[in-house]
């Protein structure tokens, strides 16, 4: 998520208030493979740069309770998610399919000379492909928060439960 404070500040003015805001973003630090494997570590280093030098944080999923909590919504939750992929599931090659995605843009930048990003790729899809090989996913967050509502004094927003159910349907 680019911008993320930004972002957050168009959904929280977006939400209606007593409204809920939700959030699910992923967060890299634990994206790994076991065994290792030196083609990962090498493409997740060169990922890791190319992102950064892009305005990608690949660890915003750790931040969203933050901002959530500065930017003034209530009765935050927080709900991490991780996954490992076993051999043939479609999420398995994700991280070699978003290195090719950018492949052309990496080599541009000069993170990485064409033979070795080849190299390291073709590594990495052996790897992948093996079904020993295990593949832990992102660390994804799914938070949500409430837009604080409007006072009770009678205002807009004020609504009993029942009079906004009679409304909505």
């Amino acid at each position: 998520m680019p911008h993320a404070e930004s972002v957050v500040q168009e959904m929280i003015r977006l939400a209606r208030p007593g409204g809920v805001v939700a959030s699910h973003e992923a967060d890299y630090l634990p994206h790994l493979c076991d065994p290792p494997l030196r083609a990962w570590d090498r493409l997740f280093e060169v990922f890791r740069t190319y992102s950064a030098g892009n305005g990608i944080d690949l660890f915003v999923g750790r931040r969203v309770h933050r901002l959530f909590c500065q930017a003034g919504l209530k009765d935050i939750e927080v709900h991490p998610i991780i996954h490992a992929y076993p051999h043939g599931h479609g999420r398995r090659l994700i991280f070699w399919q978003f290195l090719q995605n950018v492949r052309d843009r990496i080599l541009e930048q000069g993170l990485i000379a064409e033979p070795e990003f080849s190299e390291c790729m073709a590594e990495l899809k052996e790897h992948l492909d093996r079904p020993d090989t295990l593949v832990v996913s992102h660390l994804f967050f799914q938070v949500w928060g409430r837009k604080p509502g409007l006072s009770s004094g009678g205002g807009r927003g004020s609504e009993s439960t029942m009079d906004t159910e009679r409304i909505v349907s």
